[in-house]
C-alpha cells in the first residue's frame, strides 16, 4: 500500500505519517530529509530562503518527488507498505505519485489556523517552514480532487482508529 499524507506545513503531516511508521509498520520516506540529503545538509541545520527560492524551487522539488518516488518503488517491490509525506500543494506533484502507483491513497492533512501557527512557532525537527512559508503555500494550494481529509486536532489514539478505518488496516 502507498499512502501519501499531504497538506500545508504545520497541518500535521509528520504526524500522521509517524503513527503509520510505528504503528502499523510503514516505511516512511520525508521530502524534508531528502531534500536535505540532496542538497548535501545537514538534517538539523535550518535553511532559510525565499519562498520557492533554492532548494525550496519547483525544480528541486520534482527532484525530491522523483527520489522519493523511486525509493517508494524500490521498498514496495520488496512488498512493504510506504507513506510519503511531503506537502503535494499542486496537482502536477500529485500527479507524479499516480503515474507510478495508480492506487495511491491520498490523506490530506488539516487544522484550524490558529492549531498551525502555534505548532509551527513551536516546532523543533527537519523541517523549515515557518507561518511565513504555510501562508505563501495557502496562497498556492491546489485543491485535490480525491483525497481523504484528516484532522490532527484529534488525539493519537483517535487519529490510529481512524486511519485503521480509512486504510483497512488491523493493528499488528
Amino acid at each position: 500500500m502507498i499512502v501519501v499524507v499531504m497538506g500545508l506545513s504545520g497541518s500535521g503531516k509528520s504526524f500522521i505519517a509517524k503513527i503509520l511508521h510505528e504503528e502499523f509498520g510503514f516505511e516512511w520516506i520525508r521530502s524534508d530529509a531528502i531534500r536535505k540529503e540532496l542538497a548535501g545538509v545537514e538534517e538539523g541545520r535550518h535553511v532559510k530562503v525565499g519562498f520557492g527560492k533554492g532548494i525550496y524551487s519547483e525544480d528541486w522539488t520534482k527532484r525530491v518527488y522523483q527520489e522519493m518516488i523511486k525509493r517508494a518503488e524500490q521498498i514496495h517491490s520488496r512488498g512493504k507498505d510506504v507513506v510519503l509525506d511531503a506537502t503535494f500543494l499542486k496537482d502536477w506533484q500529485r500527479n507524479m505519485v499516480k503515474e507510478h502507483f495508480k492506487n495511491a491513497i491520498f490523506l490530506l492533512t488539516q487544522a484550524q489556523e490558529e492549531e498551525i501557527k502555534r505548532r509551527l512557532s513551536k516546532r523543533e525537527d527537519i523541517s523549515d517552514a515557518d507561518f511565513s512559508v504555510y501562508l505563501k503555500q495557502k496562497e498556492i494550494f491546489e485543491e485535490p480532487k480525491e483525497a481523504i481529509v484528516i484532522n490532527t486536532q484529534k488525539g493519537r489514539e483517535e487519529i490510529k482508529a481512524e486511519l485503521q478505518k480509512i486504510l483497512g488496516i488491523s493493528y499488528p
